[in-house]
C-alpha cells in the first residue's frame, strides 16, 4: 500500500521497525532518534531526553507531507508520540494486537490470503512447475498450512531446497498436527519462532487463556468454554476471548443456532499454545481444566436434552451406582444445574440448536478426554452425543465416531462398566438406524459385562434393548420374555424414566399381538409414569400407542382425541418425528372416517418429513397408509404401485411384519381389480407370517375384503 500512495507524499517515506529484537519492543526514546536521522537531524546532542527529542522531532515533521510506516507496533503508549501533528502526513501501523484505543485510526484487519492466492504464492517460491505436477497436494500443502503466508513460503522453501522431494512427500509430513510446527522451518524462517513472537506480547491472563483454548483441539467455540477452562465467570471469559481476538489469535467465524458468537484459534497457532500448555502446565493443571468444561457441557446437554425433541434425555449418562435414590414425596420436574457462567434456561428454546452448535466441540472432547485417560469423562461425553443425534434427527456420524473412540479407551484402560455402558450406546445406535440384529448383539455383550459386574441398572437397560430389538423385528414372545425381565430388575421411583419405556415396549408387544386389555394396562402405567418423569416425549408416545388401541377396537373418535393429545405434545416440544408419526396416525383414523382430503395432505406432509430426514421405516409406513388412501378412493392402480414402493422398503428393512400386512393391502387391490387369483396367493402369504410372527391379524380369518386396512 505505501507503494501505491507514495505519490501523495512528496517529502518522502520514513519506515521504522518498531521490534528491536525477537522479544523487547523498540523504545520510544530510541524510535525518535531513528525517525530524527531519516530526517537529517542529529539526535545525539548531549543532555537531550525523550522530551527533548519528541519536541525536535515534531518541530521538523510538522510542514512536511511524509507516508510513516511503524511496522511492528506493540501499543498504543509507544505510538502516540511518535504520531505527526498536523493533517498534511499519514501513518501506516502494522501490528500483531489490535490497537483500539488509537483515537481516529481506520483499521484493516487482514485475514489469510484465497486459497488461489496461497496457491500463487507456494508456486512463485518453489517454483511454478513444482504444485502444477500434484495440484491435489499442493491445495492439500496450502490448507495444512493454514494458507497462513509465512507457513506457505516456509513450505514453497522446503520443495525449492530438495527438488527431489514431491509434493505429495511434503504433503504427507505436514499431516502429523504434532510435528508440523517442526516441519514449518527452513533456515532462519521459522513459523513456531514468529508464534513465539505473538505470543510473548500477551500477558500471563491472556497466555493461561489461549494455552487452554488450545489444549482440547476444539474446532470453533463459544466464549462461555473459556469459563470452566480458566475457572472464571463468564463475563471474565467472554473478556478473555475478545481479548485473544484483538490479538490475533482467535478469529470470529460467526453466530451459532443459540444466538452466541463462535470463534476458532487458527491450526498453526492452536498446535503452539497447546505446545506451551503441555510444557507450562502441570497435567493435573490440565485434566482440571477439561473435567471443569466436560461437567459443564453435561450439565448444558440434560438442560437442552430436557427442552429437546426425541426423547433425547433417556440418553444422557446416569451415575453408575446401584444404590437406591432416596423417595420423593411428590413428583418434580427435572432441575436445571446450577452455574455461574451461563443462565441454561436460555436452552429452553434452542435445544436441538445447542446440540447443533456444540457437537464438533464434543467429538473432540471425547476424542481428547479418551488419549489423557479420563475415560468416565470420554464415555459420558459420547452419551452426549447420543442425546445430540435423538435431537437433531438421524444424524449419526458423531454418536458412531464418539462411541468408537471412546469405546478403545475404556478397553485399553480396564473401565469394564465404562465398556458396557458404551456397548449398550452402541446397541441404541444399531436400533436408531433399523439394524436390529446388530443392536441386539452389542445389548447383548453389555449385558454379559454388567452381570458380571452385577450392575442392576446396567443389565436392566441392556434387556430392555434386545427387548426393544425383538419387538421391532416381530419376535414378540423373545420380546416380551426380554422387556418382562427387565422390568423386573428395574426399582421405583428412581427408574421410572426406563420403566415406562420398557411398559411401552411391553403394551406395544400386547397390542401387536391382539391382547387388547394387557396392552391397555400396559400403555395406561407407561403414560402415568411418563407424566410422573415429566417426560414429554414419552408421554405423547404413550398417547398415540393408546390411541392406535382405540383404533384396533374401532373406536375411532376416542383414538382421535388421544391421537391429537399426543400431535399436540410433539409440537409443543418441537420434535419432527413424533409429529409425524403421530400425524400418520391420525390421517388413517380421518380417512376411516370418510374425511379424505384432510387425510391427504397430513400424508403428503409426512412423506416429505420421512424423506427429509431419511427415516425409512417412516417413509415405508406413510407410503403403506398412502396405498390404504387410494384403496378407501377406490384408485387401484395407484394404490398397487404405492403399496409396491412400500414392499420394497420393508424387505430392505427386513421386516416381516410390515410386509405382510402390506401384501394383504396389494391382495385386496388385486381384487378390486378384478385379479382373484393373485389376491389370494397375496392374502395367504400374508397370512402365513402372520401366524408364524403371533401377530393380532393370525386371530383373523384369512379372507378377502374390499375395505381398506386395519
Amino acid at each position: 500500500m505505501g507503494h501505491r500512495v507514495a505519490a501523495l507524499f512528496p517529502d518522502g517515506q520514513l519506515f521504522v521497525d518498531l521490534r528491536a529484537s525477537d522479544s523487547e519492543p523498540v523504545r520510544t526514546v530510541d524510535a525518535l532518534a531513528r525517525l530524527l536521522r531519516a530526517l537529517g537531524v542529529d539526535p545525539e546532542t548531549p543532555g537531550r531526553d525523550e522530551e527533548d527529542l519528541l519536541g525536535l522531532y515534531r518541530t521538523h515533521i510538522a510542514h512536511r507531507r511524509v507516508l510513516l510506516i511503524l511496522d511492528n507496533a506493540v501499543s498504543e503508549a509507544l505510538l502516540r508520540p511518535l504520531l505527526p501533528p498536523g493533517g498534511g502526513s499519514a501513518v501506516l501501523i502494522t501490528g500483531r494486537r489490535r490497537l483500539v484505543a488509537l483515537e481516529g485510526a481506520a483499521h484493516l484487519d487482514l485475514g489469510v490470503p484465497s486459497e488461489a492466492e496461497a496457491l500463487d504464492l507456494l508456486a512463485r517460491v518453489a517454483g511454478p512447475t513444482r504444485p502444477a505436477l500434484e495440484p491435489e497436494r499442493a491445495a492439500e500443502i496450502v490448507a495444512l498450512c493454514g494458507r497462513l503466508p509465512l507457513a506457505v513460503r516456509v513450505a514453497g522453501v522446503r520443495l525449492a531446497a530438495r527438488p527431489h522431494w514431491t509434493p505429495a512427500r511434503l504433503a504427507s509430513r505436514l499431516r502429523d498436527e504434532r510435528r508440523r510446527l517442526d516441519e514449518l522451518q527452513a533456515g532462519d524462517l521459522e513459523v513456531r519462532a514468529s508464534l513465539g513472537l505473538g505470543y510473548a506480547d500477551l500477558d500471563t491472563r491472556q497466555r493461561r487463556a489461549l494455552r487452554r483454548l488450545a489444549l482440547m483441539d476444539l474446532p470453533d467455540f463459544a466464549a462461555w468454554v473459556a469459563g470452566p477452562l480458566l475457572d472464571v465467570s463468564e463475563d471474565d471469559a467472554d473478556d478473555a476471548v475478545e481479548q485473544l481476538v484483538d490479538c490475533h489469535f482467535v478469529e470470529v467465524v460467526g453466530t451459532d443456532g443459540t444466538g452466541r458468537t463462535r470463534y476458532r484459534i487458527h491450526d498453526l497457532a492452536r498446535e503452539y499454545a497447546r505446545e506451551r500448555c503441555l510444557a507450562d502446565e502441570t497435567r493435573q493443571e490440565r485434566e482440571t481444566a477439561v473435567r471443569r468444561l466436560v461437567d459443564r457441557w453435561l450439565g448444558m446437554a440434560r438442560s437442552a436434552a430436557a427442552h429437546g425433541p426425541g426423547g433425547a434425555s433417556r440418553l444422557l449418562p446416569v451415575t453408575p451406582t446401584d444404590e437406591p435414590a432416596p423417595a420423593a414425596a411428590e413428583p418434580t420436574p427435572p432441575t436445571q444445574p446450577l452455574t455461574d457462567l451461563t443462565d441454561l434456561t436460555d436452552l429452553t428454546g434452542v435445544p436441538a440448536a445447542w446440540f447443533a452448535a456444540e457437537r464438533r466441540c464434543l467429538l473432540a472432547g471425547v476424542a481428547h478426554c479418551a488419549e489423557h485417560g479420563m475415560f468416565d469423562a470420554a464415555r459420558d461425553l459420547a452419551a452426549t452425543l447420543m442425546a445430540a443425534s435423538a435431537a437433531l434427527y438421524n444424524q449419526f456420524d458423531a454418536w458412531s465416531r464418539s462411541h468408537d473412540v471412546a469405546l478403545e479407551a475404556v478397553r485399553r484402560g480396564g473401565d469394564v462398566e465404562g465398556e458396557a455402558r458404551l456397548l449398550n450406546g452402541l446397541g441404541q445406535l444399531r436400533l436408531e438406524q433399523d439394524r436390529f440384529d446388530e443392536a441386539h448383539a452389542f445389548f447383548a455383550a453389555a449385558l454379559g459385562l454388567f452381570e458380571k459386574l452385577s450392575v442392576r441398572g446396567g443389565s436392566a437397560d441392556a434387556l430392555a434393548g434386545m427387548g426393544a430389538a425383538r419387538r421391532e423385528q416381530a419376535r414378540f414372545d423373545e420380546a416380551l420374555t426380554l422387556l418382562t425381565s427387565a422390568l423386573a430388575r428395574y426399582r421405583e421411583p428412581e427408574d421410572i424414566a426406563p420403566m415406562a419405556h420398557v411398559l411401552y415396549g411391553i403394551g406395544s408387544v400386547h397390542r401387536e399381538q391382539g391382547r387388547d386389555d394387557d396392552a391397555w394396562e400396559a400403555l395406561s402405567r407407561a403414560h402415568r409414569l411418563y407424566v410422573t418423569a415429566w417426560d414429554r416425549h414419552g408421554e405423547a408416545l404413550a398417547l398415540r400407542s393408546l390411541g392406535l388401541c382405540h383404533r384396533a377396537r374401532g373406536d375411532l373418535p376416542a383414538a382421535e382425541s388421544l391421537l391429537r393429545q399426543a400431535l399436540g405434545l410433539f409440537e409443543e416440544t418441537d420434535d419432527a418425528f413424533g409429529v409425524m408419526y403421530a400425524s400418520q396416525s391420525l390421517a388413517k383414523v380421518e380417512f376411516r372416517q370418510g374425511r379424505m382430503a384432510e387425510a391427504r395432505r397430513r400424508l403428503d406432509r409426512c412423506l416429505e418429513t420421512t424423506r427429509e430426514r431419511q427415516d425409512l421405516f417412516g417413509e415405508a409406513l406413510v407410503l403403506r397408509t398412502l396405498g390404504e388412501w387410494y384403496l378407501a378412493a377406490s384408485d387401484w392402480e395407484t394404490a398397487t404401485d404405492t403399496l409396491r414402493q412400500a414392499v420394497a422398503l420393508w424387505d430392505k428393512l427386513e421386516l416381516p411384519l410390515w410386509r405382510a400386512r402390506t401384501l394383504r393391502d396389494l391382495s385386496r387391490a388385486a381384487l378390486a381389480r378384478g385379479a382373484a387369483e393373485a389376491a389370494r396367493e397375496l392374502e395367504e402369504e400374508a397370512y402365513g407370517v402372520f401366524l408364524r410372527l403371533g401377530s393380532r391379524e393370525a386371530l383373523e380369518l384369512p379372507e378377502l375384503r374390499d375395505v381398506p386396512g386395519h
